[in-house]
């Protein structure tokens, strides 16, 4: 009942904060306002649909089985089980690859953060036409980023606490959530009086940051107890860091000179080509610097496929 109850109270919070954006919107904000932010959500959500959700499902599916595993072949173990229980080197590995792949979100987040406001424009105008990309929506677009990217890092933190908490420590967050989603609330009221849907656009990355550090308290508790001391960092490293700032900083000038509204066609294509250029080196700064982002995402998409694999050959050996 515990769980059942901690389920439903999850469920209507994430209605209220979904749902609860679109009331707000709708009740302090002008017509043309709706119809913006209306575009932005939905463009944007084809990222979360396309890319977030299905990293965040690899998460919890990979994480549920290991905690299984776990429980057993050490039935008498707390749930979930710590490093004086569970084989040490196994959980620190899982541990590593989690790591890797919080850090692999938080560069795809910054990177969003870093090459989406230049691009926002060019974007809107390119799959919109040029009516919406005049108005209003570039700008709501390019603050959207900022949402995006907390997104990418609560999606895969809050999808291991699911997966791999114990009781009490969903509870504990479940009770977090409950106070963060109230302080939303206010911040979104204050957020869209004082800069209309930009300040509710901001008010979600904040309660985005907020569920994210409340999760990854649970991912570095989980990491000292398997002995990974000190916990491995969450920051990408110090030349991917660079390359990010270097490519924002290229995008931005190239927005200036090369990416207004009237600028010619052969203009914006060497704004698109400075961008590719900074997404290509913000990818090579990231391989030669963290080549454990690939190895960690390797191994928990190899054991997804060897799961998935096995299962329906259980079942035809069953039958």
């Amino acid at each position: 009942w515990v769980l059942t109850a901690q389920s439903v109270a999850q469920s209507v919070q994430k209605y209220v904060l979904t749902e609860g954006e679109r009331l707000v919107v709708v009740a302090t904000s002008p017509i043309e306002s709706q119809g913006v932010y209306a575009l932005v959500t939905n463009l944007s959500s084809l990222v979360a649909r396309l890319l977030l959700q299905p990293l965040e499902e690899m998460t919890y599916t990979h994480f549920s089985r290991a905690a299984a595993a776990r429980a057993a072949v050490y039935p008498a173990a707390p749930q979930p089980p710590h490093a004086d229980v569970a084989p040490a080197a196994s959980r620190r590995r899982e541990l590593q690859h989690l790591h890797s792949l919080l850090r692999a979100t938080c560069t795809f987040g910054l990177l969003i953060l870093s090459l989406g406001p230049p691009y926002a424009w060019l974007l809107l105008r390119f799959v919109y036409g040029p009516i919406w990309a005049a108005g209003g929506a570039p700008a709501l677009l390019a603050t959207y980023c900022a949402h995006a990217c907390g997104m990418a890092i609560n999606g895969v933190s809050e999808a291991y606490v699911q997966a791999a908490a114990s009781p009490a420590e969903r509870a504990t967050v479940a009770t977090a959530t409950t106070a963060i989603a109230a302080g939303y609330a206010g911040a979104a009221a204050v957020g869209v009086r004082w800069f209309g849907v930009h300040g509710l656009v901001l008010a979600n990355a904040l309660n985005m940051a907020a569920r994210s550090c409340i999760s990854y308290r649970i991912v570095r508790a989980h990491a000292r107890a398997a002995g990974l001391r000190p916990a491995p960092r969450l920051a990408p490293h110090p030349l991917v860091l660079g390359a990010l700032a270097t490519a924002a900083a290229a995008a931005n000038a190239s927005a200036r000179r090369l990416g207004s509204p009237d600028a010619p066609a052969a203009a914006h294509a060497a704004h698109v080509a400075v961008g590719v250029c900074g997404l290509l080196a913000v990818a090579a700064a990231a391989a030669a610097a963290e080549p454990e982002l690939v190895e960690g995402g390797r191994a928990i998409w190899g054991a997804r496929v060897t799961e998935d694999n096995i299962e329906p050959r259980g079942k035809e050996h069953r039958a």
